[in-house]
């Protein structure tokens, strides 16, 4: 029996932590003992509380900056204003992170969106498995002269390189001044952070990948949603639209281009504040606090809206059901970008003063329609995939 690790330290989403769940299940059913360190633990019961598994909080930056992402042009910025700021702050992550791999003592640690763990985990015995989605396990330098994992928005002039290069030097010294303080090997590079993994779990396909295809690449796809309770749409007319979306700043703007549409909007919104609420519900327009089915969603709506979050386009986009992408933050963006690129989604801003013509594209959506599907239809031999027993080969191989 081996102890198994997994880890997950940034990102809000608890999709992060249901990425988990199945690699979970199969090391579980293969004898192995299972920790789970969690950025969040609020939800944790919900999502992996019926498994036998030991639950520990995860160490992480808690006072990183707010505001946009546009100024993020690759991973070096990300990792320096979501993961650390300082020297001596990478230093006491990197403690908590040997002191938690002390306490567990794993052989083998699964990494979702987990930059700083990996740091840590530098020069380690244990055998190290990347786990997410395209884009918190990234993947390899397009040539030696690249910089460290731009990003697919970046425009990659002249100027634009010669900073990023020079951002990577200093933050690469950066992490091995901390490295270096904890007793640690250094980082022959940035890239040395992934390139130490022994495998990636990749929980997507390809045409979802926030980096594009990759190859060779172990793709195991996206775990169908759980069962809910089926939809209960408005008593008014007008084509069904079924939206799931977190606050906004043009929340409002969005939610008066829906019903000047004369649709029939079943929405589930994150945090809604009570005005909206009550200025909007109505026979044409219904809000809800809990999930719905959404198999059943997909047979009956005519198009839906989300904020590009992974989970919610692959499970409309295997159904051929056009949609209207909202991103909040870049990572959505760039998967909202490749659906464009597709021809299966429109794509809107979250500050945007009105949402007219975004709306009439979806209601003149026969062009949408018809990419949806054929999108649809080149993700139905997936289906026929064994992801389990890709997961189950893989911990095999790497536990032998």
């Amino acid at each position: 029996m081996a102890r198994v690790l997994c880890v997950w330290e940034q990102g809000a989403n608890l999709g992060h932590l249901t990425n988990l769940r199945l690699p979970i299940e199969v090391a579980l059913q293969a004898g192995h003992q299972v920790f789970v360190a969690a950025r969040q633990l609020h939800e944790f019961h919900g999502i992996l509380g019926d498994l036998p598994i030991t639950c520990l909080p995860a160490p992480f930056k808690q006072n990183a900056l707010g505001g946009g992402q546009e100024a993020f042009l690759s991973y070096t910025h990300l990792l320096r204003r979501q993961c650390f700021s300082t020297a001596g702050e990478l230093q006491t992550y990197l403690r908590a992170w040997h002191a938690l791999f002390a306490l567990v003592q794993p052989d083998l640690v699964l990494f979702e969106h987990s930059p700083t763990a990996l740091i840590a985990a530098h020069g380690h015995p244990f055998k190290k498995v990347l786990v997410g989605v395209g884009f918190s396990s990234p993947p390899g330098l397009a040539g030696e002269a690249s910089a460290f994992l731009p990003f697919p928005t970046t425009a990659l002039t002249a100027p634009v390189l010669d900073r990023l290069r020079s951002d990577d030097v200093q933050l690469l010294q950066l992490i091995n001044q901390a490295l270096r303080a904890v007793q640690a090997p250094p980082l022959a590079d940035l890239q040395a952070i992934y390139r130490q993994a022994d495998a990636s779990l990749l929980t997507t396909w390809e045409q979802f990948d926030h980096f594009g295809p990759r190859s060779p690449a172990c793709y195991i796809g996206v775990q169908p949603p759980p069962r809910q309770a089926p939809p209960v749409w408005p008593s008014g007319t007008g084509p069904k639209v079924f939206g799931y979306l977190g606050a906004m700043p043009s929340l409002e703007a969005l939610l008066q281009g829906l019903q000047a549409a004369g649709v029939c909007a079943l929405l589930l919104v994150r945090d809604l504040p009570d005005a909206l609420r009550q200025r909007y519900s109505s026979a044409q327009m219904q809000f809800i606090d809990r999930a719905v089915d959404l198999d059943a969603v997909a047979r009956q709506a005519a198009w839906v809206v989300n904020n590009s979050n992974h989970g919610s386009v692959v499970h409309f986009a295997q159904h051929g059901v056009p949609q209207l992408l909202i991103p909040l933050h870049q990572e959505q963006l760039f998967l909202a970008l490749r659906m464009v690129q597709r021809g299966a989604a429109a794509m809107a801003y979250q500050d945007q003063p009105v949402y007219t013509a975004a709306l009439d594209a979806m209601q003149n959506h026969m062009p949408l329609r018809q990419q949806a599907q054929l999108l649809a239809a080149e993700l139905t031999p997936y289906a026929a995939l064994d992801s389990e027993n890709r997961i189950r080969q893989t911990l095999a191989r790497l536990l032998a």
